[in-house]
């Protein structure tokens, strides 16, 4: 109410006069605000109730033409959805935002739609953390934050979600050692009795793997132990040092390679994202551990998707928000046209390359050349383990087949 008060005083300088019981009763006399054209009885020269555009956040100016503003957050290690420009660079503005295809999408939204979007770079944990929501998002220090798959279980009790511009675009898989290039964990393993390791901060979730199903048994797992990878006290010598980590993800891949942990719970595809050029370095993530993929360590388990209620969603927000309530109109418009197309075309990552085949596809894409359907050769983390095999894959791609 404080915030409504003042920014009625500041629209009517003729009340700057009267005291705060007379603002009081002039909210309750006139059950502010209801519709934005309705005129307050009691202002003298009169005025139209201000109604916000978007939620408010502490400490940021309030749209006040009626067009939402939003603020949204992204960290900036998980191409090709949000990342930064590497060198070389067009210009001295390339580092000044977070890129990728969630930018894009929720840019491309405002403007078929009619809103402003601010994308600020964030932690991932102080979106969503150890098992909880993140401070940021709980403490509102942003609308919401971008990129995030609708995953089943512990997220829905904190979050809500949008829906998914993606079709179900994001597998999971369980990451293994190779010793001498047999895979520590079998393709038929039922994991009783295993430790896996957790992506702290990261989908999918510890209890999601309860709801998948192995790849070769088409069996439930039963009976393992998770474990997050930021508690794991990793050595500081050796083949696989701590020093190697600089996110959550090396981390928990090295619980695997010193022997910590059987396998890794993680997303299908972050082996192929992660991947780098000779000699490259990024900020979020090793290189020198991500390229030894296909060598030390492989996916026992591929093309999991019983983790999941969607795909990759607009955003996430603190449950009750109504961020998604607002931006799945605009989404479910947005998705119809052809503008949708062009975004889900855009190239991003290394190496470069588009959403055409995740975005789930309207009538302009059936008609793209371009449109075409999952090629195990290429995505084969979109595949189960069973087709491994017939796909031309074994663990020396990093994908294993059921009788490795």
């Amino acid at each position: 109410m404080k915030t409504v008060a003042a920014i009625l005083l500041t629209a009517a300088p003729g009340l700057a006069q009267q005291t705060c019981g007379d603002i009081k009763q002039l909210y309750k006399d006139n059950k502010c605000c209801g519709s934005p054209s309705k005129t307050i009885e009691g202002m003298g020269g009169g005025g139209s109730c201000w109604t916000p555009a978007e939620p408010l956040l502490q400490g940021v100016m309030p749209s006040l033409n009626g067009r939402p503003k939003l603020i949204m957050g992204v960290d900036i290690d998980y191409p090709p959805y949000a990342y930064i420009k590497m060198a070389p660079f067009g210009s001295n503005t390339d580092l000044d935002n977070p890129v990728g295809v969630g930018v894009d999408m929720i840019k491309a939204m405002g403007e078929h739609c009619g809103f402003d979007v601010e994308v600020m770079q964030a932690h991932w944990s102080d979106c969503w953390g150890d098992g909880e929501i993140g401070r940021g998002l709980l403490e509102g220090w942003y609308h919401g934050c971008m990129t995030y798959t609708h995953a089943a279980g512990v997220r829905n009790r904190y979050l809500e979600f949008t829906n998914s511009w993606a079709r179900l675009n994001k597998p999971s898989g369980i990451i293994t050692k190779l010793d001498g290039g047999v895979p520590v964990l079998k393709g038929t393993d039922t994991l009783s009795g295993k430790t896996i390791v957790d992506v702290t901060g990261w989908a999918p979730t510890a209890d999601t793997l309860f709801f998948v199903k192995n790849g070769c048994t088409d069996g439930k797992y039963t009976n393992f132990t998770v474990v997050q990878g930021d508690e794991i006290t990793l050595p500081t010598d050796g083949s696989y040092p701590a020093s190697m980590a600089k996110g959550p993800n090396d981390r928990a891949l090295l619980a695997v390679l010193n022997g910590l942990a059987d396998g890794m719970w993680v997303y299908g595809d972050q082996a192929a994202n992660y991947h780098c050029k000779d000699g490259e370095v990024m900020e979020g993530w090793s290189c020198d551990l991500w390229n030894k993929f296909g060598t030390d360590f492989a996916y026992a388990q591929s093309g999991m998707f019983g983790w999941m209620h969607n795909g990759t969603t607009v955003a996430i927000a603190k449950k009750g928000s109504g961020i998604a309530a607002m931006l799945d109109g605009c989404l479910d418009s947005f998705m119809q046209t052809s503008k949708f197309l062009d975004t889900c075309k855009i190239m991003h990552g290394e190496p470069a390359h588009n959403q055409l085949k995740t975005c789930i596809p309207n009538e302009f894409f059936k008609e793209d050349p371009d449109y075409k359907a999952d090629d195990i050769t290429k995505e084969p983390y979109m595949f189960s383990t069973k087709a491994m095999a017939d796909g031309g894959h074994s663990c020396k791609t990093g994908y294993c087949t059921c009788s490795e």
